[in-house]
């Protein structure tokens, strides 16, 4: 991995230590798990598998405690040590979680080891280098079948501005160019869908489910 890359990484990482983001974002979680990603995932006419699942950026845990009981194993990952911290002490010693590090562009996983992985409410804010770098970890790490679900930026109108002057700190990408990286890593578009985070008609986000063939 370029060391520019794992720079922007850490860039967008240094925001959410300890950021008090964590307890706003858990009143809305439910409501997202039904109004938006499940709606969107339609995990048993799709055939998603989610026997060996990642949540990717997990955060406090808000997503992982949904996940949870629809995993066989559960693999929490996440940049900050103390976010790791606060899902073992939401948590505790499930046997069917493994909590991991990540230096924010790599999978602590080994290959072909996952079933599913999720991303929500984080990659939104990651360099397009640092999507790509994961894209190409994804792919290694999915199992032949396995889907990844990403929620991702659909922020592309300000292409050499930084990401922090954008609505929500959304970095540039768009559904076109997560399409154009994913392939370009061996990942199929299943579905895609822009989503109208800042309630303005800007579809500033994106939702992607891709397939490892």
């Amino acid at each position: 991995m370029s060391d520019a890359t794992l720079a922007a990484a850490r860039d967008v990482g240094r925001d959410w230590i300890e950021a008090a983001y964590y307890a706003e974002a858990e009143a809305a979680a439910e409501a997202q798990w039904q109004g938006i990603i499940l709606p969107f995932l339609r995990i048993e006419a799709t055939g998603i598998d989610l026997a060996a699942t990642m949540d990717l950026a997990a955060g406090h845990g808000r997503h992982a405690a949904r996940l949870l009981p629809l995993a066989g194993h559960l693999h929490i990952v996440d940049l900050h040590a103390g976010n790791l911290d606060a899902c073992r002490r939401r948590f505790g010693s499930d046997p069917r979680i493994a909590y991991s590090p990540t230096d924010g562009c790599t999978l602590p996983v080994p290959d072909a080891s996952l079933s599913f992985l999720f991303c929500f409410d984080a990659m939104v804010h990651f360099d397009s280098d640092v999507v790509r770098a994961y894209l190409r970890e994804t792919s290694r790490a999915l199992r032949p079948g396995g889907h990844a679900f990403l929620h991702h930026s659909n922020e592309h109108r300000f292409p050499t501005r930084d990401f922090r002057q954008h609505p929500h700190w959304r970095n540039f990408l768009s559904l076109g160019l997560m399409a154009h990286y994913a392939a370009k890593e061996g990942l199929a578009v299943v579905r895609q869908q822009a989503l109208d985070w800042n309630h303005d008609g800007s579809d500033i986000d994106g939702l992607t489910l891709l397939r490892r063939g």
